[in-house]
């Protein structure tokens, strides 16, 4: 009864990655140091730089001519058709456009983008950072069991969690077989008493 109340209790089992040590070799290099994670151990990080500047182009309207467009009013002629002078563009036949406002040019926005490489700030370019994990011992704790030397024997747990499930169903089943039982000679019962 004791070892059987020991199997049930002792739900962990040695952890098979570490032989119950709670720790595993650790694959930093000779110098105790890892390829840096920041980098990738190239040394450097790549950086987008962006630059927006704001640049003087010529006048992207089409029916812009050196700042001026044809007047809209008496198209071009600088007169109405009632022969009086324009009054919009004072008898010009031209107004100033209405887009670079009689400039010839426009500002635009101008944006440029590239990658630069800088220096990796956690190996400062050497490549290799420090080992975090064993701290130069080329031991570190054991990923699996966290240190424990033990992991959950799963194949108990589910046993035990099979084994209580059947003994909650039980006397559920055994109150359904009671309650059939009754009910069929019950239902003989009255059959014989009908006859």
């Amino acid at each position: 009864m004791n070892s059987l109340w020991k199997w049930i209790t002792d739900l962990k089992k040695e952890c098979s990655d570490c032989n119950g040590k709670g720790k595993v070799h650790c694959h930093c290099n000779e110098n105790n140091e890892i390829i840096c994670p920041n980098c990738n151990g190239k040394g450097t990080v790549e950086k987008s730089v962006v630059i927006n500047q704001k640049m003087e182009v010529p006048c992207d309207n089409p029916h812009c001519h050196e700042g001026k467009v044809q007047c809209a009013v008496c198209h071009g002629t600088g007169v109405k058709a009632d022969g009086e002078v324009c009054a919009t563009c004072k008898g010009k036949g031209v107004v100033d456009c209405p887009v670079c406002f009689g400039l010839d040019k426009i500002q635009r926005n101008h944006q440029e983008t590239w990658q630069e490489h800088i220096t990796c700030h956690l190996c400062q370019g050497k490549r290799y950072v420090p080992c975090p994990l064993c701290e130069g011992t080329k031991e570190k704790v054991c990923p699996t069991c966290e240190g424990e030397g033990e992991v959950w024997d799963k194949g108990k747990i589910l046993l035990l969690a099979v084994g209580a499930g059947l003994v909650l169903l039980l006397p559920v089943l055994g109150i359904s077989v009671a309650l059939l039982t009754l009910g069929y000679t019950g239902f003989c019962f009255w059959k014989q008493k009908e006859k």
